[in-house]
């Protein structure tokens, strides 16, 4: 859960991110909703307009299933199947951003910038995770730590805090 000012209007704004490359499902998993006021939307990149059952002998009939059946977590049952992944999750115009950037000499669309503020928020949810409590961003001395600090799971202790 993060908490910021809105720098339009001052009001406070609170959102919630969750991820996991462990979810235990048909596939990889991009969900994302949000609400506001008058609004509501949700993404889910399971809700494929094709989805395909593989059942026990159609698995074991496949020498590799990891290479037919990328980014599944299973090797047989229900699997959401993506007809156009790039577009889905946006690879095609991070591409087309990069090149652009390049040929113009200028930042991308996402700066280098705003990479280095989405890793802060990044590095304080590990942070506020491992000491299972509220960290506040902008205080100089949390800005001072993570200059340096790396989280448990990177250092290969990550089932201490799971």
């Amino acid at each position: 859960m993060v908490t910021y000012r809105n720098p339009e209007t001052g009001q406070l704004v609170k959102a919630q991110f969750t991820d996991s490359w462990m979810f235990e499902k048909q596939g990889l998993r991009l969900f994302m909703d949000g609400m506001g006021p008058g609004y509501a939307f949700e993404v889910n990149s399971l809700n494929a307009s094709l989805q395909v059952f593989i059942g026990d002998a159609a698995a074991e009939a496949v020498g590799d299933a990891e290479t037919a059946l990328e980014k599944a977590t299973a090797s047989r049952g229900l699997l959401a199947v993506q007809y156009n992944e790039p577009d889905l999750y946006r690879y095609t115009d991070e591409n087309q951003d990069m090149v652009q950037a390049f040929r113009t000499g200028n930042d991308g669309m996402l700066s280098w910038h705003y990479g280095l503020e989405i890793t802060k928020l990044v590095m304080t949810a590990y942070m506020a995770a491992e000491r299972r409590q509220t960290i506040d961003l902008t205080d100089p001395a949390v800005q001072q730590e993570l200059q340096t600090y790396v989280p448990l799971i990177q250092q290969g202790r990550g089932a201490e805090v799971l």
